[in-house]
């Protein structure tokens, strides 16, 4: 079985592994342990990868090359797991 941080693009998964896990280390485990991540797992990824991208923001709102990275990684993590809100 693949994990969920497995199947990321490899170019994003030590800056998940690293944000997620440094914030939420039950979540990282399961993710770490799952094919696919559930609602309320990927709303937790979104809102901590948002906000280390918020954290990471130049002066003129520009993110920094780290920022950068969080952006994209939340992005790949989003468009292979998307989160079905209601209309």
């Amino acid at each position: 079985m693949i994990n969920v941080i497995d199947s990321l693009p490899p170019e994003y998964r030590d800056i998940v592994t690293e944000v997620v896990g440094g914030i939420d280390d039950a979540l990282l485990s399961a993710l770490l342990t799952q094919a696919t991540p559930t609602t309320t797992q990927r709303v937790q990824v979104e809102e901590i990868l948002s906000s280390e991208f918020c954290r990471n923001l130049r002066p003129d709102y520009e993110p920094t090359e780290r920022g950068a990275v969080i952006d994209n990684a939340l992005g790949a993590f989003l468009l292979r797991w998307p989160i079905n809100h209601p209309e």
